[in-house]
Parts: C-alpha cells; structure tokens; sequence
C-alpha cells in the first residue's frame, strides 16, 4: 500500500506543482506518443502521420509507442520536465488527468470544422467539460461477454438475462473432459490483475447495477452511496470465479484470458473484441464459434444499467501557437473517412469508427471481420454501447479514471478479497476510502 500512496503522492506533486512550459522541440517538430503498441495499428498510424505531414512543409514528427502499463510515469515525468508531447493519441483516463492541469488545448474548433455531427455524440459527450471538447475521437472500446456459440448449443443454453443465469451457464460449461479432476474448459474467465484488469473486470459489474462513482447529473461523489451495489457486484464477481474460472484467474491479465478463450479453454469471457483478430491469428476455426451478447444485469427483469467502455482520442498539448496549428493541422488531414477507417481495421472488431462517415464508408466496410461480424457489430451497436461510463467520469472528464489506471488499489482489495484476506464487504470500504483519498490529493 506504501508505494501505492507515494505514487499518489507523485501525481499530487504534478497537480500541485502545475506545468512546466514545454520546450522540446520547435514549430516544425512535434511529438506524437501513442499507446497502441500493437504493430498492426502503430504502423498505420505512422504511415498516415509521415502521409500528412508532407502536406506541412519543414514538418518533421517524432513518433513513440507507450505501453499503457508506463504510460503515466512518462506522462507525469514529461509534464514535469516541460516536454509533453504535441500530440497524444490514449484513453480519457489520460485527456481527463492532463485537462485538469491546464495542460490541454481544446479540440472544439477541430471538431466543428470537420462536422460535428459526423461524431457519436457519446464519444464527444466523454471528453467534454466547460463546454469544450479536448479529446478527438478516433474509435471505440466497448465490453461485452464473448461466448462459444458451439458449446452453448451442445448444452441447451441460452443468452444469459440475469446473473443466475449467467452462473448457472457458466457452472454448466465448466467441464473435466478427461477426468483427471481439472477441468478441461472453464465457464467464464473472471481476471483479476491488480493493474488495470482487476478494475475493468469489477467495474463491468458494478455499472450493471444501476452503481457510479459520481453522480452523473451533480457530478457529486456518489461511490459510498452505492455501497450495498458494490459488494453485490463483488460477492458475485468472487463467486463466478470460485465456481467457474481458472484459479490462476486472480492473477490474469489481457493475454491470459484472451488466449485462453481462443484457445478453446474458456466458454466465455468479459472482453473488447481484441479476441477477433487474435483467433484468426492463432485459431481460425474458432471464428465461426465466436458470439457475442450483453453482460446481464442481476435480474432478468431489466437488462444492466450500463457497462464499462470508453474510446481512443487524440489531445493536443499548450505549447506555443506555431504547434498548436501544426498540431490540429496534422490531425485534421488524418480525419478523412478512409484515415479513420483504417485505423479502426488495423484492429478490426475491437475498434469501432467514432465518425459516422467512417463507418459507412467501403474501406470499414469492406473488411473481412467487419462482414463477417455484422450480427456481433450491430449487438455492440444497439446494446452494449447504448449506455456506458469510464470510471470516475460518469459527469465528464475527471482525472481520477487517470488515477484509477495508474495505481492498483482497486485491484489489491479485489485480490485480497478473492483469496479469502478479506470480505467483499471489507473490499469496498478499502476501495472506497482510497477513491476518496485519491480525490483530496488531487484537489476535486
């Protein structure tokens, strides 16, 4: 718990101490970090930077991929040193943490130019604040369960509506072919990496049930006031995964589960899509099993109140007026409905085109995975994306989603709780107290 503190002790200094002045580079070079270190999709955007930028004459751009595991120790170091990149292409975890120190210039003038309706108003709606925009949407993530159509029709079940019935089917799934005590195939993968997984995983629970950390009307902290929600979403989180999942689960991270289920080991898993392009790769003949539906709120009387998604944007950090307008320059040539669509295809199905013109265009259209996937897309589409929230900016950008991804004191609770150190109820008063602990050393 010590280092988690004094990494928020870290980011408390940076909230306090403001930000140096950046002076890295001149007006003809920029910086561009993204955190898409995937190679299919950091090559395409590196093509299309070294494409538009020869369209600014003189313009030369710096181009590094971030893992995401360190991307806020280099931000928090940059912002320091006076050396934020020009342009940062992240999650609102990262838009929200740098807005809120001033760090940003607001996107809306790029956004009207290249037509504001163009844009899903969610992706917009996310990176808003002070009626501005400081985030260009690129694509979408979005959490759904991924599930085996094939194992599912040998065992006579259905869609899950409810949680019950979500544990009932996974119970079922859960199979010891071979007999040697260990099943061969696990119902429903529950991960529960102290970084990053552990969050999305409870969260996709917790939102199901009606729960948000701010009020999303007042914008009020609202997290204690769903207590008795956050223990129901985590007592059945524990259960699904006593009753159903690997018990290395509590340890898993992305790839873990993501092979696991391509792999033909898991009959369902909470995931983004990335799982599409990973079994082409490794396993095509899963293609063909792979379905996709809604995570169930607790009852079968109404469906889950939200889920945990989010989206990929681009921000443009204050630095002087010469690369500000370079800057949305080079943005805006990248915004061509065929630009964003590939983007979005070089990784096909986990990302979803934020422009409408994007989506509808034949370059998205015509890619083999998105045909292919037409009935999952148009679930994503019409349910799993009607309604969702990131973490703490359930009422716009706040940088606590960014305290939430760079810390793990959701995940240690979670974690502890899982391997009996503590109860589901004892989780959430941790987590709870840490919530509101981040927010006072960040000044809300």
């Amino acid at each position: 718990m010590k280092k988690i503190l004094n990494y928020g002790v870290a980011l408390a200094l940076l909230a306090t101490s403001g930000l140096s002045t950046v002076t890295a580079a001149s007006a003809e070079e920029l910086t561009f970090w993204t955190n898409l270190t995937t190679a299919s999709q950091a090559d395409v955007i590196k093509a299309q930077i070294d494409g538009c930028r020869a369209e600014q004459d003189g313009l030369t751009v710096n181009f590094e991929t971030i893992p995401f595991g360190s991307m806020y120790t280099r931000l928090i170091t940059a912002m320091r040193n006076g050396s934020t990149p020009d342009i940062m292409n992240t999650l609102e975890g990262a838009v929200a943490f740098v807005q809120s120190r001033d760090g940003l210039v607001p996107l809306s003038d790029v956004v009207d130019e290249l037509g504001r309706d163009d844009f899903r108003k969610s992706y917009l709606d996310a990176v808003s604040k002070d009626g501005d925009v400081w985030g260009l949407p690129d694509w979408a993530l979005h959490q759904e369960v991924w599930y085996r159509k094939d194992l599912f029709e040998k065992a006579g079940i259905a869609i899950p509506k409810s949680w019950d019935e979500l544990l009932a089917a996974a119970k079922k799934l859960t199979v010891d072919e071979n007999g040697d005590g260990t099943p061969d195939v696990y119902g429903f993968a529950v991960p529960m990496g102290r970084s990053l997984v552990a969050p999305q995983t409870f969260f996709q629970f917790f939102y199901s049930t009606g729960g948000t950390i701010f009020d999303p009307q007042t914008g009020d902290y609202a997290f204690d006031k769903y207590h008795d929600e956050a223990v129901r979403a985590l007592t059945f989180m524990l259960d699904l995964y006593k009753e159903a999942s690997p018990p290395a689960s509590v340890e898993w991270t992305w790839n873990d589960f993501r092979n696991g289920y391509v792999q033909g080991k898991l009959a369902m898993t909470n995931e983004w899509g990335a799982v599409v392009l990973i079994a082409a790769e490794q396993n095509p003949s899963m293609l063909d099993n792979m379905g996709v539906f809604p995570m169930p709120g607790p009852s079968a009387d109404k469906p889950a109140a939200a889920s945990l998604n989010g989206g990929y944007y681009y921000l443009v950090a204050k630095s002087t007026p010469e690369r500000e307008i370079a800057a949305k320059k080079l943005l805006k040539c990248m915004y061509t409905p065929e630009r964003v669509a590939a983007r979005a295809n070089s990784r096909p199905i986990f990302a979803v085109p934020a422009t409408q013109s994007a989506f509808d265009s034949e370059t998205y259209q015509s890619n083999e995975y998105v045909k292919r996937f037409k009935p999952e897309l148009e679930t994503i589409f019409g349910q799993v994306m009607e309604h969702w929230y990131r973490y703490g900016q359930e009422a716009g950008l706040n940088p606590l989603t960014g305290q939430i991804e760079a810390t793990t004191f959701i995940g240690d609770a979670i974690q502890s709780a899982a391997l009996g150190r503590i109860t589901p109820e004892e989780a959430i008063t941790q987590i709870d107290s840490q919530l509101q602990y981040q927010i006072s050393i960040l000044g809300n």
